[in-house]
């Protein structure tokens, strides 16, 4: 989710050449993807009994699938196969919300329910800022590489090095329009407005394959949490008082119902 609240308004500012009202309403139906696959898939795991672990696979499956296409984006450029590719993204992501909450939930005492709940949500936001922060750095390092064989031919001779230097280490600066004009400007008078279009055509270039370099990464990240889930034990859901099996093997002890005169943890 991290990953793609900022590199596909990336996609969209810097290469599809979105603005950031148009970027966000594209960010939208991606949202709304997540908000249905939560919703829906928290429905059906409460009315089927709780297969969490099958409904796991379905969800991560989607999410592939869209990851997949967004993968792609480096040679299908357009704002209907992103737009796609997000939703579906969103969609699988959204199921992973209640999934695996009420797997961590149903894996533990019910004395425990909290602190496990909490855990999930901790360890979550976590490995989703130290992912964000290690794919930003290899979307920038591919972008570097990338750029050289993507700027035409006799760029050097019009643009200085430090000024490349500048713009491959700062691909957000293509999402600024007066940045992005004032530098097609700057090619334009030393050249031709022609060589400047394709100036700016090679930097979208590398800029579509270093986000295409980062899906794909993390597909084969997604790739992994799908066999893990393959693995994963599946536990009747308890229901309400129903005994709880505390994890050092004594005899199950009953959940209190609220109001009762017993009380009890």
């Amino acid at each position: 989710m991290f990953g793609a609240m900022v590199f596909i308004p990336l996609l969209f500012q810097g290469v599809l050449g979105a603005s950031p009202t148009e970027s966000g309403s594209f960010m939208t139906p991606m949202m709304l993807g997540v908000v249905a696959g939560a919703a829906l898939f928290g429905q059906v795991l409460s009315r089927t009994g709780g297969h969490y672990r099958l409904q796991g696979i379905m969800g991560l499956g989607i999410m592939l699938i869209g990851i997949g296409v967004l993968t792609q984006v480096s040679e299908h450029p357009t704002h209907s196969f992103a737009l796609t590719g997000a939703i579906l993204m969103g969609f699988g992501l959204g199921t992973t919300f209640p999934l695996f909450t009420i797997a961590v939930q149903n894996a533990v005492p019910f004395q425990y329910m909290g602190a496990a709940t909490s855990s999930t949500q901790f360890f979550r936001s976590v490995g989703g800022s130290i992912g964000l922060a290690l794919m930003g750095s290899y979307m920038v390092n591919r972008f570097r590489t990338g750029l050289s064989d993507a700027l035409p031919d006799g760029t050097d001779s019009v643009l200085s090095t430090e000024r490349i230097s500048q713009i491959s280490n700062n691909p957000n600066a293509l999402l600024d329009p007066e940045s992005l004009d004032e530098l097609r400007n700057e090619v334009a008078a030393l050249s031709d407005p022609a060589f400047a279009d394709r100036v700016i055509g090679g930097l979208e270039a590398a800029l579509a394959s270093a986000i295409s370099d980062v899906f794909t990464v993390a597909f084969f990240l997604g790739l992994t949490a799908f066999v893990v889930v393959l693995f994963l034990k599946e536990i009747p859901l308890r229901k309400r008082g129903q005994p709880v099996q505390n994890q050092a093997g004594e005899p199950p002890r009953a959940v209190a119902q609220p109001g009762s005169a017993g009380g009890g943890d």
